[in-house]
């Protein structure tokens, strides 16, 4: 083996024991505040629910069946999302080879994400980064769970934040909506084989890596117990979820 396989080799280990670590975006508060309003303006018919989250969900770029993860593209609610689109394109889609779906995640106040991991069983024991973005709401109604059933939340000032698919996480949300801007599958890192995004995880661990939540810090915890059955777990639009809410 070469020193740069050792090297990878290292820090696809270091970065499976992340549970979540935060990270510094390019983005300042105006930003943030532009992306928020983009996503205002869409108009809820666009949203669906998720059975397997508990919450809502838009996808901005990908495709309209979130079973095929090729041909991807902007979808056509997101065509005035200019800010989201020029942080993708200036800085997310040069560190990943194969490109993310794109989501939002969104909570409203009182509402509980139930307790689930972001992968499937054949991809527990492999390298699942996911890059998070909060752009509304409180950042620390994330939370994972310890051996002990105690939550475990991430921190408040947490507005970007790397987390692993395979750790059991939820969220509690209790005072206001929530946006969590989403990059992953079928993004899973390239086997560090994109150099942008190596050296800027690496910068990034050396930053923040002492106040991570590391997977194996929680003891033993059955992850596996959060994974999707796609034989169960459905999706409903906006319309369709309130009308059988409604039922």
């Amino acid at each position: 083996m070469n020193d740069m396989t050792n090297q990878k080799d290292f820090w696809k280990k270091e970065l499976m024991d992340l549970a979540a670590m935060q990270l510094d975006f390019p983005v300042t508060d105006s930003d943030i505040s532009i992306m928020s309003s983009e996503i205002d303006d869409i108009p809820n018919e666009h949203w669906y629910w998720c059975t397997f989250r508990e919450s809502y969900l838009i996808c901005l770029y990908g495709n309209e069946d979130v079973n095929n993860k090729k041909d991807m593209y902007w979808l056509p609610w997101a065509k005035d999302c200019t800010k989201i689109k020029e942080l993708c394109d200036s800085f997310i889609f040069p560190m990943t080879d194969v490109r993310p779906r794109i989501i939002i995640i969104r909570t409203m106040p009182g509402m509980k994400m139930r307790l689930h991991t972001d992968c499937y069983a054949d991809q527990m024991e492999k390298l699942e980064p996911k890059l998070r973005l909060v752009l509304k709401g409180r950042d620390n109604t994330l939370f994972y769970v310890n051996e002990q059933q105690e939550h475990i939340h991430i921190p408040n000032d947490w507005r970007g934040y790397l987390m692993s698919g395979a750790a059991l996480h939820g969220m509690d949300n209790e005072t206001e909506e929530k946006y969590t801007l989403c990059w992953g599958d079928p993004w899973t890192g390239d086997d560090l084989n994109n150099d942008r995004f190596f050296d800027y995880i690496k910068i990034q661990y050396e930053k923040h890596n002492e106040s991570a939540i590391r997977i194996s810090s929680l003891g033993n915890v059955d992850h596996a117990s959060g994974i999707k059955n796609p034989n169960v777990e459905k999706i409903y639009s906006w319309e369709e979820w309130h009308g059988h809410k409604n039922s």
